[in-house]
């Protein structure tokens, strides 16, 4: 109770001490003048001890002190854990800066003096306070232009010139800047006498920090579901939002919907001749054309690539046919594309889904037409029969795969992986393409989910090991690098995984260090099923990466439970980091987090020095992207790196868009 009594106000405590020597000296006064009283020395020997209980008043004073300071700090780590629970799952972004400024108004509750504004975009009359947590004596609700001046674009910078913001908000106070971290150009402005204590600014960072983890996977969140159903390129459905199209017209049974799918004729000439960026406008020009051509109740889709498909409802054969011949003939109508006239063609496959036959299988009945209307001339329509089956079945995606593997038709290519400090090329990505024997180089956006589902990815993922290791064992032995190779979840799920890594080592002679096993996020969420595998690797004296880093719903569950050294951070992050509060705090935060775990990083999708720069700033120590280098094949990469200047940006290895490679 004694220590208990001097916690509250200072001044509370001094009348404590006051009265407690008062009453000691009164005793020691009256005590000569009671009656029946014993005998007892000089009265000085009680006054002398009124120092020490003005001592022990003092030094309770300071210990009440640093307990109500503890006291505080718990609170406000309750408040960060508290907040980190409450956000895990919460997507919508007015819900998280609900409950982000309910913890800040917590740790203003447990900071006496500690006042905050939030304050949002505005105009020449001024900013907005969009919220207020501590005492006002002003009931201020707008900043004038001189209260915000001295704060523009701070961050975590103590404002010089107090005086404006004293006068719009009545309060005596220092005042920091913080960025409230949204995606509105809020600042947080955090203020108290004297100043806002270290640890309390550590705290509003840190709710700042989780408020952009939140609002980063919201909007994930949100990017995916559009993407579930819309092709990103062109608008249209996408393959999965065509195939529940599918199955819900295959499971009400009707006989009237016909399955229609179309491919440009001559767009990989136009796309190599053009560039990349006017195949893309094509595209978008076709998939207008498509809608415009198709009727309201129709479903229209851009499958991957140049292949487009239509469920056209309600149509007999007839009227089914005249749909997708006059679909050829608009779509074989010149279009002006950045100056030039650009004419591609269409060939296209009817099939009708009649009941007993799956989705699937009308889709690929109507590729089997496709294949033949092409083979028959380009540029005009063919209806799905029995008889197409044995002369185009070969043709499908998945035998085309097959005997790929069988003829050893896929090839690497690679790009460097850059040191920031010196230039240096301290790492090499193995990135794989099919040279298809009629439709040329084609990326994995083309193949790899066939290869996926049909699970010839894991006899591709081993082709790439091998033929990477083996190019990787023959680059110049004085400057070694290390090689980074992308697994399928399918191949680290395959128990023969392990034992091919070490015969690909063994069988190239390549040292097991400079191996990099890239995985992705989501093996986190079946680490059962490929925990063995890691641990072989890991045994083997082979490294890990985490690659695409921050993309999934796991980001920190990834580190703690998978053996990772590097983390790949995804292009995302480092595209928008520039321009975006978000982006940047959570590439700050991500490169923090893997330095204090001793991780490499490195940052993807790096194509100026802008990008670079900031990134280096971060503390990321490695780069990858078009900046140095576009992927190229083992000739060319060899040549550059037995180069002893090690171009950092050589001028014959930096053409050509950026596009993703990497097998999954």
């Amino acid at each position: 109770m004694y220590l208990r009594a001097v916690y509250g106000r200072t001044a509370h405590v001094a009348a404590y001490a006051v009265a407690m020597c008062a009453g000691m000296t009164l005793a020691a006064l009256a005590w000569p003048g009671l009656p029946g009283r014993m005998e007892v020395n000089d009265p000085a020997i009680v006054f002398m001890t009124l120092p020490i209980v003005g001592l022990t008043v003092i030094g309770a004073r300071h210990l009440a002190v640093a307990l109500l300071a503890r006291e505080a700090t718990r609170e406000r780590d309750a408040v960060l854990v508290a907040l980190g629970g409450e956000l895990l799952g919460v997507t919508d972004p007015v819900e998280i800066r609900q409950r982000v400024w309910a913890a800040v108004e917590a740790v203003c509750a447990s900071t006496p003096g500690l006042r905050a504004l939030l304050v949002g975009d505005g105009d020449a009359a001024g900013r907005p306070v969009v919220a207020r947590s501590g005492g006002f004596v002003h009931d201020v609700a707008v900043l004038p232009p001189a209260a915000l001046a001295p704060v523009a674009g701070g961050d975590g910078l103590e404002v010089a010139d107090t005086a404006p913001l004293t006068a719009a908000t009545g309060s005596e106070a220092d005042w920091v800047v913080l960025p409230a971290l949204s995606a509105h150009r809020h600042v947080l402005l955090a203020g108290a006498p004297g100043g806002v204590p270290t640890e309390v600014l550590t705290a509003l960072r840190s709710l700042g920090t989780l408020a952009a983890l939140a609002l980063r996977a919201g909007d994930e969140r949100r990017d995916l579901e559009v993407r579930a159903r819309t092709d990103a390129l062109t608008g249209l459905a996408n393959r999965g939002a065509f195939a529940a199209a599918l199955d819900d017209a295959a499971a009400s049974g009707t006989t009237d919907v016909w399955v229609l799918f179309a491919d440009l004729d001559d767009f990989k000439t136009v796309n190599d001749a053009l560039g990349h960026a006017v195949g893309d406008l094509l595209l978008q020009h076709v998939a207008a054309r498509v809608a415009g051509t198709m009727r309201e109740q129709d479903v229209c889709a851009r499958l991957g690539g140049d292949e487009f498909a239509a469920l056209v409802r309600g149509a007999t054969e007839a009227e089914a046919r005249a749909i997708a011949e006059r679909l050829v003939e608009r779509l074989s109508a010149p279009v002006r594309l950045d100056g030039r006239l650009v004419q591609v063609g269409a060939s296209v496959g009817l099939a009708p889904l009649v009941p007993g036959v799956s989705g699937d299988e009308a889709v690929q009945r109507a590729d089997l037409a496709m294949y033949a209307a092409k083979s028959s001339g380009k540029n005009r329509v063919r209806t799905f029969s029995p008889a197409l089956r044995d002369a185009v079945g070969g043709r499908t995606l998945v035998g085309e795969l097959r005997r790929a593997v069988d003829e050893e038709q896929f090839v690497v290519h690679y790009q460097p992986i850059v040191a920031v400090a010196d230039g240096r090329c301290a790492a090499v990505g193995a990135l794989v393409r099919w040279a298809h024997p009629t439709r040329g180089l084609l990326s994995p956006a083309a193949f790899l989910e066939a290869a996926e589902d049909s699970g010839l990815i894991v006899a591709i993922g081993e082709s790439v090991l091998r033929r990477a290791c083996a190019d990787a064992a023959g680059w110049s032995d004085d400057r070694p690098v290390a090689l980074h190779v992308n697994v399928a979840p399918a191949q680290l799920a395959d128990p023969r995984f392990p034992a091919v890594v070490r015969a690909c080592l063994r069988e190239s002679g390549l040292a097991p260090a400079r191996l990099v096993v890239e995985i992705t996020e989501s093996t986190a969420l079946d680490l059962g099923a490929v925990q063995p595998a890691l641990d072989a690797l890991t045994g083997l004296g082979v490294r890990l990466a985490v690659d695409d880093f921050g993309t999934g719903y796991s980001a920190l569950t990834t580190l703690r439970t998978l053996p990772v050294d590097v983390v790949k951070i995804d292009r995302s992050f480092v595209a928008g980091a520039g321009t975006e509060v978000v982006d940047r705090a959570v590439l700050e935060a991500v490169v923090q987090m893997a330095g204090r775990l001793g991780l490499e990083t490195v940052a993807e999708g790096v194509e100026d020095p802008a990008q670079q720069e900031f990134v280096a700033r971060a503390g990321v120590t490695t780069v990858q992207g078009y900046l140095h280098s576009r992927p190229v094949p083992c000739t060319e990469l060899a040549a550059w790196l037995a180069d002893p200047a090690r171009r950092p940006a050589g001028a014959d290895l930096t053409a050509g868009p950026p596009v993703s490679l990497t097998p999954a």
